[in-house]
């Protein structure tokens, strides 16, 4: 096998290697985000004076004129659990005076001005009014927290819906998205290693990469750590170690956040707390962007232009 191509024939091209590091830390930023702007972290119990509904939230639960709720003053609250009724029993009537709180079921419906919004991320959740997304909130802060374990009904009220919160929800979404936690310091360390090789004196990485045993370094070519550095960027080996890790960190997460959705949203008037609609929220969005960035990274790293070795010239590599 020749020698590989001089680097005086490669067009190199700073562009491709700083478009790789500013992906990276975009991807660094949307993920710290995630991990850290939810539920507020300063002490367990806390009131959000504004813009509760733009924290980056996983998944994000709404109450609708159609829910039902337990009343807190119901003396089998909130152990009672209702998996079966009739709604025709909930309906107003002019001829129907039966109030099913009236008539100690504990059950009724919260009048349009009192209708709830919750937000779930990885360190709690908070409620808030679903007509004032950008109100004050209710929050709760518990690493690894569960429902109805770790629900207070002196503090919030969520206790009085999540009898229809799928286990995705109240059991699930803590513990799998905590792994996401650690998926900023990944990208970190990529991003490290992209500004690490910055300008690296050479000989400049081919791709496909030859193997390890036909790898012969000149004995006049001093080998220096970014040039190793800028050779491990350019083994797709090393790539594909990145990707099964982040998705190891982040599938978990996107998996559970779906199911709940998926769930909550295929139940209608089964349970209390039925007719809730959720959805995905902006963390869930920031997950998948910031994988699509660091994805784009490293696909910069593998093109044959993307590192910046150091001057015009670089030394040719012979692999035997």
């Amino acid at each position: 096998m020749g020698g590989l191509p001089s680097s005086r024939r490669l067009k190199f091209n700073a562009l491709i290697h700083s478009l790789s590091i500013i992906s990276t830390l975009i991807s660094f930023i949307m993920l710290s985000m995630v991990a850290f702007y939810n539920a507020p972290l300063d002490h367990v119990h806390s009131t959000l004076e504004s813009t509760v509904g733009a924290r980056m939230w996983l998944i994000t639960v709404n109450e609708t004129s159609n829910t039902l709720i337990y009343d807190k003053s119901h003396s089998d609250y909130p152990n009672k659990r209702f998996t079966h009724y009739n709604p025709a029993d909930f309906e107003s009537s002019e001829n129907d005076n039966v109030n099913p709180m009236r008539e100690g079921l504990g059950l009724g419906r919260r009048d349009d001005s009192g209708i709830h919004a919750y937000g779930f991320g990885i360190w709690g959740w908070c409620e808030w009014s679903n007509n004032d997304w950008m109100g004050n909130a209710k929050c709760t802060k518990k690493a690894f927290w569960t429902l109805p374990k770790c629900a207070m009904p002196t503090w919030d009220n969520i206790d009085q819906v999540m009898g229809n919160f799928p286990d995705a929800v109240t059991k699930a979404l803590s513990s799998t998205s905590f792994l996401v936690v650690f998926a900023p310091f990944l990208v970190l360390s990529f991003l490290i290693l992209l500004c690490f090789a910055l300008r690296f004196p050479g000989p400049y990485p081919p791709y496909p990469m030859p193997p390890k045993s036909e790898r012969k370094w000149s004995k006049d070519t001093p080998i220096n750590t970014q040039t190793k550095i800028a050779w491990i960027l350019r083994d797709w080996k090393t790539h594909v170690i990145f990707f099964i890790l982040m998705s190891i960190l982040l599938i978990p997460t996107i998996v559970t956040v779906l199911i709940a959705k998926s769930k909550l949203n295929n139940t209608d008037k089964v349970a209390i707390g039925g007719a809730l609609i959720s959805n995905v929220g902006t963390g869930f969005d920031l997950i998948f962007a910031s994988w699509v960035c660091l994805l784009i990274a490293q696909g910069f790293c593998m093109l044959r232009n993307g590192l910046i070795p150091k001057g015009k010239k670089v030394s040719k590599l012979s692999t035997g």
